[in-house]
């Protein structure tokens, strides 16, 4: 789903569909006189009058492809959750804690449902284009369900035993707020990889590292007030991107050497630090890739699902250290001291 909404992005689909019809929008247009219809709506909108007043019915239909398929998806996963989260709380034959938290990632699908509509609507109005701040709501919300569905999954798979303990050096408390700091930039580097995709930042200074010849450019915040700079200046929000980049490598390479070197981990959570450091430096290394070689859509959907691994690996992650006694190495050595 995240895929499909990222090519959707990608390829400007996403004001191909000017209506939201949650039961009957999952029947498409198969006669000659149906193509004409939903093409004769999408002729009435600014993007079409503004942007896409050449576009033929063959066009519309490949741009109608990839919305299509973005609302079934929607709809289909909805469904699967649905029916069978209906037949336990029937049958009462789960945890009503469980049945709940289950019923609250299903009123987040239904809400992402309602929030992507809202961003339509952004661009069926005089300027036909979508809000990229309720672009990058709309996927931080999708990425914020997919990391809740997770901890409830990896807790009915893992159970629950004691959480992490501290040494007196506080290593505890550090990785706890080294993972706070990790996912809160994480989430801000989400909705300004929103940004750089919504503005097309991505297809200016197509170089690596410096953005052409500085590290900083000219038209970086220069807008009054700096808020809206922040928001609305293509340059600045790729300089953001690409600083919080560096920041999220340094800082979980420091979490992985403070857990590997810090911390006796069982060998399930070794792998997970392992595998939380190889997503986060080949989604670094995408993200250059992608910026180097002008946004070609194969790499850049490739990216956004490397973003949505980087954010399963760290979960995991922080989900197993948290079930499991964690032997700090400190602790360990004193243990081993004979007493006198």
């Amino acid at each position: 789903m995240v895929v499909i909404g990222g090519v959707t992005r990608l390829t400007d689909s996403g004001l191909s569909i000017v209506d939201w019809r949650p039961i009957m929008g999952a029947i498409p247009p198969f006669t000659e006189s149906q193509w004409l219809e939903v093409f004769f709506k999408y002729q009435t909108s600014p993007e079409f009058i503004q942007v896409n007043n050449q576009m033929t019915l063959e066009g519309f239909k490949q741009i109608y492809f990839w919305e299509y398929i973005h609302r079934l998806t929607g709809r289909l996963i909805g469904l699967v959750f649905f029916f069978p989260l209906l037949f336990f709380t029937i049958r009462r034959s789960v945890k009503s804690k469980v049945l709940i938290r289950c019923w609250i990632g299903f009123a987040m699908g239904g809400s992402q449902g309602l929030l992507g509509w809202y961003m339509v609507k952004s661009g069926l109005v005089n300027d036909p284009r979508v809000s990229h701040i309720r672009l990058a709501s709309h996927l931080m919300l999708a990425f914020t369900i997919i990391a809740y569905l997770l901890w409830l999954y990896l807790d009915l798979y893992r159970g629950k035993k004691e959480k992490i303990r501290a040494n007196p050096e506080n290593s505890g408390q550090l990785i706890r707020f080294g993972f706070a700091l990790f996912f809160a930039m994480y989430f801000v580097q989400i909705a300004y990889g929103a940004f750089v995709a919504k503005l097309r930042a991505g297809h200016i200074y197509n170089t690596f590292p410096k953005m052409g010849t500085n590290w900083v450019p000219e038209e970086a915040f220069i807008m009054d007030p700096l808020w809206f700079d922040l928001l609305e200046n293509a340059v600045s929000i790729q300089l953001i991107h690409r600083l919080l980049a560096w920041c999220l490598v340094v800082l979980g390479a420091g979490l992985g050497g403070l857990l590997l070197t810090r911390i006796s981990l069982q060998p399930f959570q070794k792998r997970a630090v392992h595998l939380f450091f190889g997503a986060l430096v080949l989604q670094f290394a995408l993200g250059v890739t992608t910026l180097v070689l002008h946004v070609p859509i194969v790499i850049a959907s490739i990216h956004q699902f490397g973003a949505l691994v980087l954010l399963i690996s760290a979960v995991n992650l922080v989900h197993g250290l948290s079930m499991d006694k964690i032997e700090f190495m400190a602790e360990r050595t004193l243990r081993q001291i004979p007493q006198s």
